[in-house]
């Protein structure tokens, strides 16, 4: 029945909230989401200011489970599942301020971090198009074409948070008081001040982070790492494996300049940046051109055209360009 809370619910959100549940919890905790949407907000709530208060340390999880033990002998004998489930978010709450981040609890409330007046707001760059946004706090971003940045008005955070899909090159403004934090669909990067790429295509099935200039960290599930200037890490989607290497920063920073640099490259990615910038479809067989690789520049403001001459003059392509739709075959 929807009413009656599924035994061992409050443990599941409270290791969700932490970043650490398993996966019959984390099956528990959505379908209780599902079931129960007028809680989501405060569920995510929680787990966005224990995130906040301490990403990556093992101390600060350490000192909390003492804390929660001392806190459930202070409850008595009532056991955690039969307390109501207001009253179970209360508790969490007051758990992270007990283990040393009142001072941080204090700080989110009097700069109304959970204001809703605090428009957030989504900035767009479709195909054919490279977008520069300047946010509240002064970071220059460059928005690659079939992207889309997700920011606050205004930061009032202790961490200053954005969304990216697609892909974008940026430049923090540094303050370590307050990290800025990259979200994508499956991981995250934290920075204080520094120049990065983040490459998040869905169909590429991989999120390149390339590191120019500073340090960022990558996080991901339990995984967290460190780049250094010319280093690039792989978050690879399907199978959540990840490879760091050193890069030559150029060639996946050259875009926002509206020049695509590349070396060794599957046809089959070099048109899909071809269908990004110029805003076409392109037709051809992944299995026809599956093991032909390229290398060349690609430079937006020249007609589609001249580039499929020059691709011919390393592959021999047959290709008809009707107006927005090109159709490609191997000779």
């Amino acid at each position: 029945m929807k009413n009656q809370k599924p035994e061992n619910i409050e443990q599941a959100i409270l290791h969700f909230i932490q970043g650490n549940a398993n996966i019959d919890e984390h099956t528990l905790v959505l379908k209780w989401l599902e079931d129960h949407p007028e809680d989501r907000k405060k569920i995510f709530s929680e787990k966005d200011l224990w995130n906040a208060a301490g990403i990556d340390s093992a101390e600060l999880k350490e000192t909390e489970r003492k804390q929660w033990q001392v806190l459930q002998q202070q409850i008595g004998s009532t056991p955690v599942k039969n307390l109501r489930f207001k009253e179970f978010l209360r508790i969490a709450a007051i758990v992270i301020f007990a283990i040393g981040i009142g001072w941080m609890s204090n700080s989110l409330l009097q700069n109304n971090i959970l204001n809703r007046s605090v428009e957030m707001k989504s900035v767009e760059s479709i195909r054919g198009q490279i977008k520069e946004i300047f946010l509240a706090d002064g970071t220059h971003v460059w928005l690659n074409a079939d992207s889309k940045l997700t920011f606050p008005s205004n930061f009032t955070a202790k961490t200053r948070n954005v969304e990216l899909q697609g892909e974008a090159f940026f430049e923090v403004t540094s303050n370590e008081q307050n990290p800025f934090l990259v979200k994508t669909k499956n991981h995250t990067v934290k920075v204080t001040g520094t120049r990065f790429n983040i490459c998040e295509y869905p169909e590429d099935k991989m999120i390149e982070t390339t590191l120019v200039e500073g340090k960022v960290k990558i996080i991901s599930g339990n995984f967290f790492q460190d780049l250094k200037p010319g280093q690039q890490s792989t978050f690879y989607t399907e199978t959540a494996e990840i490879t760091i290497g050193d890069k030559d920063f150029d060639i996946y920073t050259a875009w926002k300049e509206g020049r695509y640099e590349f070396r060794n490259e599957s046809v089959s990615k070099i048109f899909k940046i071809m269908e990004r910038w110029w805003d076409v479809e392109i037709e051809y067989s992944e299995a026809e051109l599956k093991y032909e690789y390229i290398s060349g520049v690609l430079r937006k403001h020249k007609p589609i055209k001249q580039h499929f001459e020059v691709i011919n003059e390393l592959i021999p392509i047959d290709y008809q360009i009707d107006n927005d739709n090109i159709v490609v075959k191997l000779k």
